[in-house]
């Protein structure tokens, strides 16, 4: 059962794993400025095939649990025989109702039987008075099957499957959200380095036109405007880079941004949120919950569970083990008129037993199954410690990130410094076009690698997050 609805759920992923970055979007929508985080997040998990796929396995995990219960629905059955030809003519019909009872391997029954005619002295059991027989019984097991059967087992590992598709839906759609987040933020460090770019062109161009007007007036050589123009047109071609990149993750950000019919919306790469409305920040408090976190992580759950299917597996055969000894007991009463030996109330029991000699087809697979216990325990260690060390990695990220970002803050204010010193220097001829334009150049560089510093702040604390497996909780 499990297994079934994981080998659904690998192509679910083969196919939306392998997606390309879209190259339609819906002709009918139009661009629009991108969300905050949070409300991209809730139109990926709401709307997205993707979700909605995963989604549709908590309702088909639910149908198992339901056929599982089924097994101890009550029903009914009738059964009718009568001879149409020979020395004898009898006829009987016997209605019975039966309710299973989960404890003991039980069942409840009650019976009607009643029958006209005549019946060989061999079925004398199918006599009844004229009104028919009445009985009610019990019928249970003493030693196989008493605690444990197949019927329970499948119970029990449905129930455990739905809590185990739980788990590891919730894993997928933290997995999910990450690439799509990380799709965002991308596209968000391509937007904020072309505002840097463009606002350090802006202020170029204007310097431009003050240096033409030099050049007319014989005040500077034509080759120092020539190579102003170089420098700009570097500047320029960085500038297109970076917009090619922008570009590029805003196409693929629609693919994960949906509208509530689950159309791609396609965004306006050039107009950045005002806010973005970061959700993930890392503070103490937020590191003590995520370090708890890892001890209720959901490939955890889904493992710990898959121990408990196998431990029910485990009990089912040691129960086939035991010797089989089911009791039967059942009141009956004719009513009517009839044979004497029909009247009055009517008790029976009865017992059954049988045991295999040898048994070797249960005891392999009980060896089997504590085979698979060890084995899921030896993976239960080492998914645990794997879980730890990808945290502690992700840690060490994000307390380097931090160093990182207070770095460049530095760099870059320097730098920007150090140009329009430069600045000063060469409107007063004390400093030439070729250093002008390298502290013009380093500016750019560095504004560029703060913003990147910024960012990768941010995806070392959506990393932690993601370790946590806290992204998103259904």
């Amino acid at each position: 059962m499990v297994v079934r609805r994981f080998a659904w759920l690998s192509l679910v992923i083969g196919f939306f794993g392998g997606v390309n970055v879209p190259h339609v979007l819906a002709q009918s929508e139009e661009a629009k400025q991108a969300p905050s985080i949070e409300a991209f997040i809730e139109s990926m998990v709401s709307y997205h095939p993707y979700v909605l796929a995963i989604n549709e396995g908590n309702y088909q995990a639910a149908a198992e649990l339901e056929i599982a219960r089924s097994s101890f629905d009550p029903f009914i059955e009738q059964k009718t025989k009568s001879r149409v030809s020979g020395y004898y003519d009898g006829t009987n019909l016997t209605q019975r109702f039966t309710n299973p009872i989960e404890d003991f391997n039980a069942s409840l029954f009650g019976e009607y039987r009643i029958s006209d005619g005549d019946f060989p002295s061999y079925e004398g059991d199918y006599e009844t008075l004229s009104g028919g027989e009445a009985s009610v019984g019990l019928a249970m097991s003493l030693l196989q099957n008493r605690e444990i059967d197949k019927r329970r087992t499948e119970l029990r590992n449905a129930g455990l499957a739905t809590s185990q598709w739980q788990a590891l839906a919730t894993s997928l759609i933290n997995e999910f959200v990450y690439k799509g987040v990380s799709e965002y933020i991308a596209w968000y460090e391509s937007a904020l380095q072309i505002q840097a770019v463009t606002d350090l062109l802006n202020t170029a161009s204007e310097r431009e036109k003050a240096l033409v007007t030099r050049v007319r007036k014989g005040d500077l050589a034509n080759i120092v405007l020539t190579e102003f123009k170089a420098n700009l047109l570097q500047q320029r071609i960085t500038l297109a880079e970076l917009k090619q990149k922008r570009d590029m993750h805003a196409q693929m950000l629609a693919f994960y941004w949906r509208s509530p019919n689950g159309e791609m919306l396609p965004v306006k790469s050039d107009v950045l949120p005002q806010d973005i409305s970061w959700p993930y920040w890392v503070g103490n408090g937020q590191l003590v919950t995520l370090r708890k976190a890892l001890r209720s992580h959901p490939e955890l759950d889904v493992m710990k569970l898959e121990q408990q299917v196998v431990q029910n597996k485990v009990e089912l055969a040691n129960n086939a083990l035991l010797p089989k000894l089911d009791l039967t007991a059942s009141i009956a009463r004719d009513v009517g008129a009839g044979s004497e030996t029909l009247e009055g109330t009517e008790t029976k029991v009865g017992l059954s037993f049988s045991y295999p000699l040898g048994n070797r087809k249960a005891k392999a697979e009980r060896a089997q199954l504590q085979s698979k216990q060890r084995e899921l325990k030896h993976k239960l260690t080492s998914t645990q410690q794997a879980i730890v060390q990808r945290f502690e990695q992700a840690l060490i990220y994000w307390g380097q990130a931090k160093d990182i970002v207070e770095l460049q803050s530095e760099n870059a204010e320097l730098a920007k410094t150090l140009s329009q010193v430069e600045k000063t220097r060469f409107d007063a001829g004390d400093s030439d076009m070729f250093v002008l334009n390298a502290r013009a150049q380093n500016e750019i560089r560095a504004q560029i690698r703060e913003i990147k510093a910024k960012v990768d702040l941010l995806k070392a604390e959506l990393a932690l997050y993601k370790e946590a497996a806290l992204l998103y909780t259904l």
